[in-house]
């Protein structure tokens, strides 16, 4: 598979990602806009927010992943690990929070594995035997 399309499918899947994310988001909201508590730091943080905020740093990631996998798998992937974070910590709602969550965590963490991919085609390789010449034969 070449460079390119590594990229093109690294991104396409972290901009699904983002979108499927923003999508679940408006979804809660108007369903069930209480699904999970709060949290509180600084700011009040309810699952649909978090939901939202997270599909729009997926998609910023999923873009970038054009131009730089490294960065780009990371701003698909952190958020998605903060995702998963704010489902565990909940317990009385977990399992609801995850059937929601899980389609943005599992294309989150599909495309940075993509990235990662994409990444490795971009690097040379650099473990080839050494080239002596003529050091090593004997005449």
């Amino acid at each position: 598979m070449k460079n390119d399309a590594i990229h093109k499918y690294a991104a396409l899947v972290g901009v699904l990602a983002g979108v499927s994310a923003i999508a679940l988001a408006f979804y809660i909201h108007s369903a069930q806009p209480k699904l999970g508590p709060s949290w509180h730091i600084g700011v009040l943080i309810t699952s649909p927010r978090l939901l939202a905020a997270m599909g729009v740093i997926m998609i910023i990631g999923g873009i970038l992943t054009l131009w730089s996998p490294a960065p780009g798998g990371l701003l698909v992937l952190v958020p998605a690990v903060i995702g998963l974070v704010y489902c565990y910590n909940h317990e009385w709602t977990r399992i609801p929070l995850l059937k929601i969550w899980a389609t943005p965590m599992l294309l989150g963490w599909l495309a940075g594995i993509l990235a990662g991919y994409a990444l490795a085609k971009d690097i040379p390789g650099y473990d080839e035997p050494p080239d002596y010449g003529d050091v090593l034969t004997e005449d």
